[in-house]
């Protein structure tokens, strides 16, 4: 796979193969200051999972891993289940997350950072249903991302200070349309976006934003769409790891992989 203009110029600033963490220069939320510990854990739905992705090492959770291996020995548990949605990642994922968050602090390590991408199937479950339902969904994922996450500091705080860094992702829109055309795929979309980064906001919770690198055309370039598709090719992959990255406030300064060739 060749390398591609806007994958490097990306993550050039994020992925490496040998130097030192760095936390960005600008005052960081407590959450942030944690850094990489023992134990990546990443939850979510297919895109966590890397359906339709070739190579393993290609999913943006492996290549997540594979970065912050580079800098120190850390294992990577992924419990993400394709098809998950925020109500069945509460009831399945977060009972698996607490126990695997409390037999590692059981045995001295430390579970961070902590990857989230959830709500993209809340939002496909109800894209051809009125907008009471579509405005219902939000409310649901508002409430179980809200209690997701609250649990997840919970577990991962000590005597009041985070231990683990969290991030979760926005969502790229793969269909046409207006942002303020209330009958608009690309209006509903915006708004799980908004609530996503409005519950994770709320606790001073990491946001990697990917819609700016997926917009326009790039849905095309970095997805499957074109096939009939939604989920994000290897390529696309790449974006959504640097993003996590970025805005888990880890960056390196010598070195650079984008991934397979």
């Amino acid at each position: 796979m060749r390398r591609r203009g806007a994958i490097l110029g990306l993550l050039a600033l994020v992925l490496a193969g040998a130097g030192w963490w760095i936390v960005g220069a600008q005052p960081q939320p407590e959450e942030r200051r944690a850094g990489p510990g023992d134990v990546y854990l990443a939850l979510g739905d297919s895109l966590a999972a890397g359906v339709l992705l070739s190579q393993p090492e290609e999913a943006y959770v492996a290549r997540i891993g594979a970065a912050l291996q580079a800098r120190a020995p850390i294992v990577t548990h992924n419990l993400a289940v394709p098809g998950a949605t925020s109500a069945t990642l509460l009831r399945q994922q977060l009972p698996q997350a607490l126990a695997l968050i409390h037999a590692e602090q059981q045995a001295g390590r430390r579970v961070s950072p902590i990857t989230i991408d959830i709500g993209g199937n809340d939002a496909l479950a109800v894209r051809h249903a009125p907008a009471v339902e579509r405005q219902r969904m939000l409310a649901q994922v508002e409430a179980n991302l809200g209690a997701l996450l609250d649990q997840l500091i919970a577990a991962t705080s000590h005597q009041g200070r985070r231990e683990a860094n969290i991030a979760v992702m926005t969502y790229y829109n793969p269909f046409p349309g207006d942002a303020g055309d209330p009958t608009s795929e690309a209006y509903w979309s915006a708004r799980l976006n908004e609530t996503i980064m409005r519950v994770a906001q709320a606790r001073q919770v990491a946001v990697a934003d990917i819609r700016a690198a997926f917009a326009g055309g790039n849905v095309y370039r970095y997805t499957y769409i074109a096939a009939g598709d939604v989920h994000a090719n290897a390529d696309g992959h790449a974006l959504i790891a640097a993003a996590f990255l970025e805005a888990l406030g880890y960056t390196q300064t010598t070195g650079f992989s984008a991934g397979r060739e």
